[in-house]
């Protein structure tokens, strides 16, 4: 015959606590009765310890149950005087408590688990016991490799190391843990680990092994301490240090594995860079060494081996199924970026030589590109045109010192005009004419609206014509100032939002104030260095022309903390980029700045136009680093008149 069920018995435990309490009112001492004993199984355990023993929520008996330990926890949390925290009979935490001791007394998990470690049998090192067989004891790494831990898994029915064995057999790789409600999210969830004496998700559990910013003390650090229901770090809750990394102790790098992500660096790399039979070659010691040293970032540097494709270039370098040479990493990473980023790494780091990464990678796809053009005359006229005109210039522009170009920028519109150049010989092949025959009227009407055709095609004609090849001629872009139409009220309203918004990425807020402050061009922004900037003095001042500039607070507070991380950057970059050794591109930098709502170009319009009408252009092109033509462009443009500047200033020297 069924036994009757449970009946509920909230009354008779409000009855025995109130007197203990007189100060929650009976409303709310139900609710945190309910909370703690939710069923009435559970609420007529919890009595019959209230009964049994007197005096437990005031620590009168060493054994506490399980539930009356809750129960005294919610009432001291809601302020209840007369209610005692029990305490470990060990470390003396009041925490979750759910061992009972040989002394009739209580243990937390961690102390439970102390008093349990032994001398292994096999490792003799003192490790808590997972299996004794013979009277001898094992930890459980060597129980799991001991041949007697084997076994049929009836699930997969391999011969596996087992986990479980009732009602049945289940190895380690079939082994799911159980569902249960987490102890600090609330949420139900495979059980992960243990702490405290609660059941611990393995969502919450990898959410603890990564650092972030104590209520209290503001360390991003793990925050394995509890206080009033809330997460804390361990010095801040009272509570020894857990889940510190056992290499080097810290706790306040990512623990994805048994290991901090700076102690598994040198693991990883060996990973990534050995061969066959577990060596690096003496090749590859170099990028090692610069893997080592060089990526500040070790739980970056981690996700980039797992998930790059670059890494996946490297892993068939180090084992030997590709050759150390640019153009078979070229051939093999296919990507552009992968192969900009693979090549600057390895020079970078001294394994490959010294060479122009984008102008090796350009001269590839223009072999590639080259090969699939139809008429031979056509890709010879084009080869001609590339090399003796686009490469020349160029590298020319890019030898200037303290250009401000791109890497592959000057590259990537030189792809760009040979495909406009392309189209046009095929339209002109299509009208059954040559360069020679092909009249300019049908030229005209060919040519559209666009600003990226007529730059690349004006170039190409005037080779033609220069060689006569050709009469044909498009006409160059007349070059305006734009951008006059961007407000002087919405310039200085951008300019609050980036000077209060403390929490806006650095280089976002740095770049889009001297934007915004002194019109400085993105292309010479990401170009300087940490030797442009004074830290020492006050104001900090930056360097862009032949004068220094003193910069408000914000902005100087803002590039200080950009030249300090640039500290670990050889190079010395402000913005370093992806690759190693450049410096961060203009588009990325603009694509944030758009983000925030701020249109770089035409703020530097207005910036210039309301700087050349309050200073002498001299001043500004001292200052800027712009040309005095340039300087005198844009006061014209600002309807500026300092014809009477020079008496001025002699007057007052």
């Amino acid at each position: 015959m069924a036994k009757p069920p449970q009946q509920p018995r909230v009354t008779e435990v409000i009855d025995l606590v109130r007197p203990l309490v007189p100060e929650i009112l009976p409303e709310r001492l139900a609710e945190i009765v309910h909370s703690v004993a939710p069923v009435p199984l559970t609420q007529r355990l919890l009595e019959l310890a209230l009964i049994k023993q007197p005096g437990v929520l005031e620590v009168r008996h060493a054994n506490v149950p399980v539930t009356v330990q809750d129960l005294a926890r919610a009432l001291v949390e809601e302020g209840a005087d007369r209610v005692v925290l029990p305490t470990c009979e060990s470390c003396g935490r009041s925490v979750r408590m759910p061992h009972k001791t040989p002394s009739g007394g209580r243990h937390c998990s961690r102390c439970e688990r102390n008093a349990r470690s032994v001398s292994c049998a096999s490792c003799g090192r003192v490790r808590p016991v997972q299996r004794t067989i013979d009277g001898q004891r094992f930890c459980r790494e060597c129980w799991r490799a001991d041949p007697r831990s084997f076994g049929d898994c009836s699930r997969c029915r391999q011969h596996a190391t087992i986990i479980v064995r009732r009602p049945e057999l289940v190895c380690l790789a079939c082994y799911t843990a159980p569902i249960k409600t987490c102890g600090l999210c609330g949420e139900p969830g495979r059980v992960a680990s243990h702490l405290d004496g609660r059941r611990v998700c393995a969502r919450c559990y990898y959410a603890m092994r990564r650092p972030q910013p104590c209520p209290e003390c503001g360390r991003r650090v793990f925050l394995t301490g509890f206080m009033n229901g809330q997460k804390f770090c361990a010095d801040c809750a009272g509570a020894p240090v857990t889940m510190a990394c056992p290499g080097c102790g810290s706790i306040e790098e990512i623990r994805k594995h048994h290991l901090c992500v700076e102690c598994r660096r040198p693991v990883a790399i060996q990973q990534l860079l050995a061969d066959d039979a577990g060596e690096i070659r003496a090749d590859l010691h170099p990028l090692a060494d610069y893997l080592l040293t060089h990526h500040s970032k070790a739980a970056s540097l981690e996700r980039w081996m797992h998930k790059s494709k670059c890494a996946m270039v490297l892993r068939e370098i180090a084992d030997g199924t590709l050759p150390l040479t640019a153009e078979a990493i070229i051939t093999r990473a296919r990507s552009g970026q992968s192969v900009a980023f693979l090549l600057s790494l390895l020079v970078r780091s001294g394994v490959l030589p010294e060479i122009d990464v984008e102008g090796t990678r350009f001269d590839h796809w223009l072999d590639g590109w080259l090969a699939g053009i139809e008429h031979a005359e056509d890709r010879l006229v084009l080869r001609r045109y590339c090399t003796w005109e686009l490469l020349r210039s160029t590298r020319a522009f890019r030898a200037v010192p303290r250009s401000t170009s791109s890497p592959a920028a000057g590259f990537q519109r030189q792809r760009a005009a040979l495909k406009y150049c392309a189209a046009l010989l095929r339209e002109i092949r299509s009208q059954q004419e040559t360069l020679a025959t092909y009249p300019q009227r049908r030229l005209d009407a060919y040519l559209t609206d666009s600003p990226s055709q007529r730059d690349a095609l004006a170039p190409f004609t005037r080779w033609l014509r220069r060689h006569r090849m050709s009469t044909l001629r498009v006409e160059f872009r007349a070059h305006r100032l734009e951008g006059r139409s961007y407000a002087s009220d919405h310039r200085w309203q951008m300019a609050r939002k980036f000077l209060s918004d403390a929490g806006m990425d650095p280089k976002t807020r740095a770049a889009g104030l001297l934007v915004l402050l002194y019109g400085i061009q993105l292309t010479r922004i990401v170009t300087i260095t940490r030797t442009q900037i004074d830290t020492s003095s006050r104001p900090v001042t930056l360097t862009v022309g032949a004068e220094p500039i003193g910069l408000p607070e914000i902005l100087g507070d803002a590039i200080s903390d950009l030249a300090d991380a640039a500290k670990h950057h050889p190079e010395g970059w402000l913005f370093p980029g992806r690759n190693p050794g450049n410096h961060l591109a203009p588009g990325p930098l603009s694509r944030r700045l758009r983000a925030e709502g701020l249109l770089a170009g035409s703020a530097r319009t207005t910036a210039l136009i309301e700087l050349t009408r309050q200073m002498h252009p001299r001043i500004v092109s001292d200052l800027l680093g712009i040309t005095t033509s340039s300087a005198a462009a844009w006061s014209r443009l600002a309807g500026g008149d300092w014809s009477d500047y020079p008496a001025l200033r002699s007057d007052h020297a």
